[in-house]
C-alpha cells in the first residue's frame, strides 16, 4: 500500500459582519459556497499556501492572523487510504489585486452576512463550524512572534499555541 497524505489550507476573511464565500466549479462540492482555499504545494508553508490560494481564488491580498481549526480525515482512493489535514486560518485583509480569477475553479465569489451563511443550505457544514470558530476571538491558535531555538535548519518556521 502506497501511503498517501494531502495537506490544505482554508481562510475565513470576515469583515463589516460579513464572511467572504467561493462557490466551487468542480468536485463533490461543485455548486456549493465554502471558504476559499486549497492545496499545499510542495516546499510551500501552510501560511504561504493559504495566502497564495486566498489570491488566486479571490483576488484578495491576504494575511494569517490565526488557526481557528483544523480537520483531519482518511479515505479510501481506490485500492488506498489517503489522509487529509485541512489547515484554516482567520485572516487579516491586506489590499486587492487586479487578478483575474479561474473560472474553472471558482464560478463565483461574494461576501455572505454572517447570519445567512451560517444558516444558508448551500454553504457546507464545515464552512460553517470554521466561521463559528473564527467568531470566538479567544478562541484557535494564536501565532508566536518571538524566535525559538531550533537545532533543525528550517526554510520557515512557524509555531501556534493555544
Amino acid at each position: 500500500m502506497i501511503p498517501l497524505h494531502m495537506v490544505s489550507t482554508g481562510g475565513v476573511l470576515l469583515r463589516d459582519n460579513e464572511v467572504l464565500l467561493v462557490q466551487v466549479n468542480y468536485g463533490t462540492n461543485k455548486g456549493l459556497w465554502m471558504i476559499p482555499g486549497g492545496v499545499v504545494e510542495v516546499g510551500e508553508s501552510l501560511e504561504e499556501a493559504v495566502v497564495r490560494e486566498m489570491r488566486e481564488e479571490t483576488g484578495l491580498i491576504l494575511a494569517p492572523k490565526r488557526i481557528v481549526g483544523i480537520r483531519n480525515g482518511v479515505k479510501q482512493v481506490r485500492e488506498n487510504k489517503e489522509g487529509s489535514i485541512y489547515v484554516v486560518f482567520e485572516m487579516e485583509f491586506i489590499s486587492e489585486t487586479d487578478q483575474v480569477i479561474d473560472s474553472n475553479e471558482i464560478s463565483n465569489i461574494a461576501y455572505f452576512p454572517i447570519e445567512d451563511a451560517l444558516s444558508h443550505p448551500n454553504v457546507i457544514d464545515l464552512t460553517k463550524e470554521f466561521i463559528k470558530a473564527t467568531l470566538e476571538p479567544t478562541s484557535g491558535l494564536q501565532k508566536v512572534e518571538q524566535d525559538i531555538a531550533t537545532n533543525t535548519k528550517y526554510i520557515s518556521y512557524d509555531v501556534y499555541r493555544a
